[in-house]
């Protein structure tokens, strides 16, 4: 192989344009700006939904163990995009000379490495969780098939995926350094089809969700239009991956490799940081009930009546022998599921009190599940 000469730019200058490798045009406030929306998003919103289901909560569910992983990589793939930027905050080829774009080409692939399992740990905590809300204890549905191919199938696919990165080329450093002698195999078509495979996985959520939600039982329509909200959030990561796939194709034949992947990177940030707020909107509603009740809580006692404790479905699993004395009914505990209002489960044939003016019961029923509109589940004897 010919000496290459890295102080060249990478790609020839359009016409009229004079490269300046020192002080390159760039928007540089756009890249640092999105890498710090990104940072602070998925900050919150895993962090906000993991401490509400210790300290509100009082219990981890299976999906909850996956986030801060998730969290982790996210906030790798964050930082080598401020590495990145520290050198090339979204500039042209032909600004960028061939050693720069080595360092650039290292950065940008560990920062898809973590991107890959960050976003396969959040759509594995996304399905987990509909399994344990959607499907009954014990059932083995259609809903339970689904979300187990689809959890098995990106495990594997990102695994592979992970895998291909790393070890994709011989040797290894052929992959930032493509000046050397070696053989890679075609990684683009593996980020394309990766991008392809993300968006089909985020519509079959998103489809999923919304078909049980329609299908529930003992459920108002407008606490199903409630439901149907929070995990209709599910569009947003579709709509950033949608962006993915574009720019996944663009970057695929480019002669603006850096510019196109930059932007390509941002539709990912994004993607993940919509896809720890899909996982965190379900506890907002619990976090407000929590502190209507311990405002309620307090006002009762000052008042000397007794409070009225709800049991979101959060909840469902807890340890109730903290949940204080308001839980009258105690369930079988469980990490995984809190379908209770899903056709065909135990609950289903359980009798429901007619509410009339004021919330007050029509008639009496020894246990009756009461479902209100702030998207949570009330059990409770009558008396």
């Amino acid at each position: 192989m010919p000496a290459v000469d890295l102080n060249h730019p990478l790609a020839p200058p359009p016409l009229g344009a004079v490269p300046d490798f020192k002080h390159p045009q760039n928007e540089a406030i756009l890249a640092y700006l999105t890498l710090a929306v990104a940072l602070s998003s998925v900050t919150l919103f895993a962090w906000f939904r993991f401490l509400v289901k210790i300290w509100i909560v009082r219990t981890l569910h299976v999906e909850d163990y996956f986030i801060p992983f998730a969290w982790i990589f996210a906030v790798g793939h964050i930082v080598c995009g401020f590495m990145i930027n520290g050198f090339a905050p979204i500039i042209h080829s032909w600004e960028m000379t061939m050693h720069t774009f080595g360092t650039y080409l290292l950065w940008y692939r560990i920062g898809s490495i973590c991107y890959n399992i960050s976003i396969v740990l959040i759509k594995i905590s996304m399905l987990v969780q509909v399994l344990r809300i959607f499907v009954p204890r014990g059932a083995q549905s259609k809903t339970y098939w689904i979300c187990h191919a689809l959890i098995w199938i990106n495990s594997l696919y990102y695994f592979i995926s992970v895998f291909l990165m790393i070890f994709s080329c011989r040797p290894l450093s052929k992959a930032w350094q493509p000046w050397i002698e070696g053989k890679c195999i075609e990684i683009g078509a593996v980020a394309m089809t990766t991008a392809a495979v993300n968006l089909v996985g985020d519509l079959s959520i998103l489809f999923l969700t919304q078909v049980k939600i329609w299908n529930l039982m003992r459920v108002e329509r407008k606490q199903r239009i409630k439901l149907s909200i929070v995990f209709f959030a599910a569009l947003i990561p579709c709509g950033f991956a949608i962006m993915c796939l574009y720019y996944n194709g663009k970057q695929l034949n480019s002669a603006d490799f850096p510019h196109d992947s930059a932007y390509m990177s941002i539709a990912c940030y994004g993607e993940i940081a919509s896809g720890m707020f899909v996982l965190f909107l379900p506890m907002l509603p619990r976090f407000f009930t929590h502190i209507k009740e311990v405002t309620t809580t307090f006002t009762s006692t000052a008042r000397g009546k007794p409070p009225k404790i709800g049991l979101a479905f959060s909840d469902v699993g807890a340890d109730d022998r903290n949940s204080g004395a308001g839980r009258e009914v105690q369930r079988k505990k469980s990490l995984w599921h809190i379908s209770y209002t899903e056709r065909g489960s135990d609950e289903d044939r359980r009798p429901i009190v007619p509410r009339g003016q004021g919330g007050v019961a029509t008639h009496r029923s020894e246990r009756s599940i009461v479902v209100k509109t702030d998207i949570s589940i009330f059990s409770k004897e009558t008396r």
